[in-house]
């Protein structure tokens, strides 16, 4: 839920310290929807050229590194706004001094390659899909698949730490080199069944001994149904070992930058 500013800053200029936060870019016939605001609950506007927009609020430019705050203002407002779409993120912090530097930076001559990027980003949304290990469960199967994994946890169970110092360090390394020979096949397969359904995918590796996978999926609405069904059918038949979570959709983070604009 948004608030109504506090405060408003002065608008942009040479004089009045403050610049233009840019959160991204749009189409401009993009309607910002009323009451929505940004960092500082500043409201938010659209900086319009003849073909791209700005997505941008007021703020100060003489301000502290990014908070948490101001990061969840920053996918808020992006978030929102791609739901009737298409935006491109731009970097977190994008601060432009005025009017003429958001001309400059965004709606002159990059505005071709920001016109591009949006018409590729037209109708496709952006979902995150998180897959995770029980790790009892995960750790129940490295015992009962591996003989010497299964000794070695015995030996050490009620041995003092100091004692079975060589063992435990033996023992760790197997398990972390079978957790990563199941994390890369468990992922394959999931990447397998999920990528013809997606423009792109961006694979990022799973986090903690627990983690499988972390992708973030480009995926047209026409096919956002049939990968939410894979997924489904996914989780019924990995439910007693891997957790699956799709959120979103949120605005591309994960599939702009790169460009002369960013």
């Amino acid at each position: 839920m948004t608030t109504a500013p506090e405060a408003l800053l002065p608008e942009p200029g040479p004089e009045t310290g403050t610049g233009w936060f840019v959160y991204g870019v749009a189409r401009p016939d993009l309607t910002v929807p009323d009451g929505l605001v940004g960092v500082d609950d500043q409201p938010v506007l659209l900086l319009r050229g003849p073909d791209v927009a700005a997505i941008a609020s007021t703020a100060l430019l003489d301000r502290p590194p990014g908070r948490r705050a101001e990061i969840l203002a920053y996918t808020r407002v992006l978030d929102t706004l791609a739901v009737p779409g298409p935006v491109a993120p731009l970097r977190f912090g994008t601060i432009l001094a005025d009017d003429q530097d958001v001309a400059d930076h965004l709606l002159g001559p990059p505005a071709d390659e920001l016109g591009a990027l949006l018409d590729d980003l037209t109708g496709r949304v952006q979902l995150s899909l998180s897959a995770s290990y029980h790790q009892e469960t995960l750790l129940a199967g490295l015992v009962a698949s591996s003989p010497e994994i299964a000794r070695l946890r015995e030996r050490t169970r009620d041995l003092p730490e100091e004692a079975s110092y060589a063992d435990r360090v033996r023992l760790g390394e197997l398990v972390a080199s079978a957790v990563e020979e199941e994390r890369s096949a468990d992922a394959g397969a999931l990447l397998d069944a999920i990528t013809p359904l997606c423009v792109a995918v961006v694979d990022k590796p799973g986090r903690g001994m627990d983690g499988v996978l972390d992708a973030a999926l480009l995926v047209g609405n026409d096919r956002w149904e049939a990968l939410e069904q894979v997924l489904e059918d996914l989780a019924e038949q990995l439910h007693e070992r891997i957790r699956l979570r799709l959120v979103g959709p949120t605005a591309p983070y994960d599939f702009v930058g790169g460009g002369s604009w960013a």
